[in-house]
């Protein structure tokens, strides 16, 4: 589960983590008095679990009251990468000479919590030079040793004005992520003031789905950030997730799918709408599948669908039978790429070919031809 940025924020402060005065709105009511509560000049930021807010739109400077007011209004309509804005957080501009990155996420390879530390913030860690950001692997069972909260805190600091704050701040998101049972926990960027303060100017918190029961507070948070078609397929059992992309991916397996996606990318195309179908051979759960898909390529909110899958458990025949009964629009079937290998792939691509749908058995001529066959 993704918390907002203002629920992270007030999970920081309950660690003593220092954040600057904001104040959320669901809508515009309230709006002026916390505008005056709060001064000039602020941020507006749209609340939404996803990334790209700042490029959107969502994120706008405030120097006076018609300017914020505005920009509340403006947000608070907005979808960003498909998903509804929930709200404004106003708050307070940092004036600060030092923006640092710290993170505390899962390293899956040595499946253990790993501690990020940048000498810069404010930018995807990915971007960081390497020299600008160091490691430490970290026991999940055990507080933070002095030796990784001094070599953190020295790394990015050196022992100057800080230096203390933000061996304090890491010491707080350790007990956050071990207590809130998170995958991640987030300060980009931490601001450095002139007098040495830490303040988390940005606050990303997720929590392990699994972890739920153990935090009912948070239960009622659950699906608030899904689409409408989201909500559909889950209430049917289904993994769906929209992504910003415009083309759609049915496929069976988690690998599978990534491998279809990556495949897409690489190809000129961008994943949209996708769907882990799993491991069923029951037509009616397969038509039902599709019939998520097929609706979102008919209403325009991605432009092309790609079937890949890979018959096992879940027979290429038995897909093939639903989409001949499930996809009849002649529009949408000129938009579906379906590749098919193992069990009865080839009675399954017979029956289709035969059905004028533009089928293929290897990965990335399907890619390419659901990147052509966009409209």
């Amino acid at each position: 589960m993704n918390l907002l940025e203002h629920e992270a924020k007030d999970h920081f402060r309950r660690y003593r983590i220092s954040t600057p005065r904001g104040l959320f709105h669901r809508d515009m009511t309230g709006i002026a008095g916390s505008l005056a509560n709060l001064g000039f000049p602020l941020i507006v930021k749209a609340q939404t679990t996803v990334g790209g807010r700042g490029k959107a739109g969502g994120i706008h400077t405030a120097m006076h009251a018609q300017e914020a007011l505005e920009a509340c209004e403006r947000i608070l309509g907005m979808h960003v990468a498909g998903m509804k804005v929930h709200g404004v957080l106003l708050e307070e501009m940092i004036d600060a000479p030092r923006e640092i990155y710290l993170a505390i996420t899962i390293d899956q390879p040595s499946r253990c919590p790993l501690l990020l530390a940048g000498c810069a913030g404010g930018m995807d860690v990915e971007s960081m030079p390497p020299q600008t950001i160091r490691r430490w692997t970290l026991d999940p069972m055990l507080p933070l040793s002095d030796d990784v909260l001094d070599q953190a805190s020295q790394f990015l600091l050196r022992g100057g004005l800080g230096t203390n704050e933000v061996r304090s701040t890491i010491g707080a998101m350790w007990r956050l992520f071990r207590n809130m049972d998170c995958e991640l926990v987030e300060i980009n960027p931490l601001m450095i003031t002139d007098s040495g303060k830490a303040i988390a100017a940005d606050a990303k918190v997720s929590i392990d789905d699994d972890s739920l029961f153990r935090h009912v507070e948070l239960l009622d948070r659950s699906g608030r950030d899904l689409t409408d078609l989201e909500k559909m397929a889950k209430e049917r059992g289904f993994n769906l997730v929209e992504l910003p992309g415009d083309i759609g991916v049915l496929a069976n397996g988690a690998g599978l799918t990534l491998a279809a996606l990556d495949t897409l990318q690489r190809y000129g195309g961008s994943g949209g709408t996708f769907l882990d179908l799993g491991g069923t051979d029951d037509p009616d759960r397969i038509s039902e599948a599709l019939g998520l898909l097929s609706y979102d390529l008919a209403r325009g909110r991605i432009r092309s669908l790609l079937v890949c899958i890979f018959g096992g458990i879940t027979r290429c025949d038995t897909v093939a039978d639903a989409m001949m009964h499930t996809i009849i629009d002649r529009n949408v079937k000129a938009r579906t790429v379906v590749r098919l290998r193992g069990n009865n792939e080839e009675e399954a691509v017979q029956m289709l070919r035969l059905a004028n749908f533009n089928v293929q058995t290897d990965l990335d001529e399907a890619c390419q031809q659901a990147v052509k066959v966009r409209t």
